[in-house]
């Protein structure tokens, strides 16, 4: 039979990620390391390190963390329009820059990465994650026929993806549900699709 988990160690490991993601929105993924989470958090070295024996694991943990939640319970729907879709997809990518921690970081991710190879690997990770979800969407569309085979599917992605991050983390500008369905009616547009609005 398994021992139980021990509550002080998740209680240990729980303080080390908030620190982490204060030190990733205040001061960037270069702050993230173990003497500054135990400057933080007056955990010990030895401790952290048996969680993290490795730097890059606690900043992928933390930058997990940063980019995890969002939209709740968000069901994707079944293959219905390569608008429907897109607006599911973006929406999560939209709930997730004004709902977690992402949408603060993300700047600074982004700056990092042109001089930290870790950084520019996590972001990269989460780009390419993203770039998966909304390429299947566009295979869908391509498979049902909606649209044409040759559509520049790459420009779309990135016009799909690239946007939102822009407005939100580089121009401060807000992300609601009307700003959501004009960008994804531009990408319709640019596949061809005359969007239906409900």
């Amino acid at each position: 039979m398994d021992k139980p988990a021990d509550p002080r160690l998740d209680a240990t490991r729980r303080r080390a990620l908030d620190a982490a993601l204060h030190l990733l929105e205040t001061q960037g993924v270069l702050a993230v390391t173990h003497a500054g989470i135990c400057r933080e958090t007056g955990i010990s070295r030895s401790t952290l390190y048996r969680h993290w024996p490795k730097l890059d694991a606690l900043r992928n943990t933390a930058f997990a963390r940063a980019t995890r939640g969002g939209r709740k319970k968000s069901i994707k729907p079944a293959d219905g329009t390569l608008r429907d879709d897109l607006l599911w997809i973006l929406g999560t990518l939209v709930s997730s820059l004004n709902e977690t921690p992402w949408g603060k970081i993300a700047p600074q991710v982004i700056g990092t990465a042109a001089v930290d190879e870790q950084a520019k690997d996590l972001l990269e990770k989460w780009v390419r994650d993203r770039s998966v979800n909304v390429r299947s969407i566009f295979d869908s569309a391509i498979a049902r026929g909606e649209i044409a085979a040759d559509a520049p599917v790459e420009q779309m992605i990135e016009f799909a993806i690239s946007v939102p991050y822009f407005r939100k983390c580089m121009s401060g500008k807000a992300l609601d549900a009307m700003w959501l369905e004009t960008h994804v009616d531009l990408i319709c547009a640019m596949a061809g699709v005359t969007p239906q609005n409900p």
